[in-house]
C-alpha cells in the first residue's frame, strides 16, 4: 500500500523525521521551474493527470513527470540534467536519495 510520508532515520535517537510525499513534489516544481527549456505538461494523455506524481512504497521515493520541452533544445540532455538536478535538490535538502525519477517526455514548447 502506497504511503503518504517517508520516515528518516537519525543517528541520535532523539526521533523520527517525517516527510511528506507533497515536499518531494515541491522540490522538483521548483528545478522544473528554474529551467526554461523545461515546462511542466498541462494534461497528459497517459494518465488522465495534470501533474507530477509522487509514490512512497516501502520508504521509497519514485516520480513521475510528464514535461513539455523546447522544440529546439536537445530532448536527452535536457531529460538526463532535468534527472540529474531533481535527484541532486532532493538529495541534499532532505537527505533521501530517490529509487526512481521518470521524465515522460508528453509535447513540446513552439
Amino acid at each position: 500500500m502506497a504511503q503518504e510520508y517517508i520516515t528518516l532515520e537519525n543517528s541520535s535517537n532523539l526521533g523520527t523525521v517525517r516527510l511528506n510525499k507533497s515536499v518531494f513534489t515541491s522540490i522538483a516544481l521548483n528545478v522544473i521551474e528554474e529551467d526554461e527549456n523545461v515546462k511542466l505538461a498541462e494534461t497528459t494523455r497517459l494518465r488522465n493527470s495534470n501533474t507530477l506524481s509522487s509514490e512512497i512504497h516501502d520508504n521509497q521515493l519514485t516520480m513521475n513527470i510528464p514535461v513539455q520541452i523546447n522544440y529546439k533544445a536537445n530532448v536527452s540532455d535536457v531529460c538526463a540534467n532535468l534527472q540529474h538536478k531533481i535527484f541532486e535538490s532532493i538529495s541534499y535538502m532532505t537527505g533521501l536519495q530517490p529509487s526512481s525519477i521518470e521524465v515522460q517526455v508528453v509535447g513540446f514548447i513552439f
